[in-house]
């Protein structure tokens, strides 16, 4: 299991993926890691923010 730091920074990186125009194929994490649920979480959240700032959904 992922320590609970590691969650955090891979949360940041796939952030800063999708601010850099990153894809989710970009995910440097392999499926079933943990740390992949976090990064596609980071960077599903990014989209989300970006689109409510643009006024969609």
């Amino acid at each position: 299991m992922a320590a609970r730091a590691e969650l955090v920074v891979a949360l940041k990186e796939g952030r800063l993926a999708f601010e850099l125009g990153e894809g989710t194929g970009d995910c440097p994490y392999g499926p079933g890691d943990p740390l992949r649920a976090a990064w596609l979480r980071g960077f599903a959240a990014a989209r989300e923010e970006r689109a409510a700032a643009e006024g969609g959904s």
